[in-house]
């Protein structure tokens, strides 16, 4: 990882990651997709094990903080430009 591009978009930018979870059968994940560990979901020196509706409800959390913080710079809410 380039340590000027890790600085520049933020602390944990280099540390974000996920690892599978190898041992969740085909059999299971077909059963319920949404209960098994399907992984974890690595952030600075933290690990998360997650299962899949865990990780969607990530996913929306994240797209949603991005849409409001580009609201709030619309509106004009995060101060003036100089």
């Amino acid at each position: 990882m380039d340590q000027t591009k890790a600085r520049k978009n933020g602390r944990f930018y280099g540390s974000i990651d996920f690892e599978c979870n190898d041992k969740v059968s085909a059999q299971v994940f077909k059963n319920d997709p949404n209960r098994p560990t399907i992984g974890e979901f690595l952030i600075g020196n933290s690990r998360f094990p997650v299962t899949m509706e865990e990780l969607e409800l990530m996913e929306q959390t994240c797209r949603e903080a991005r849409e409001t913080v580009m609201k709030r710079y619309r509106l004009g809410m995060m101060g003036r430009l100089d």
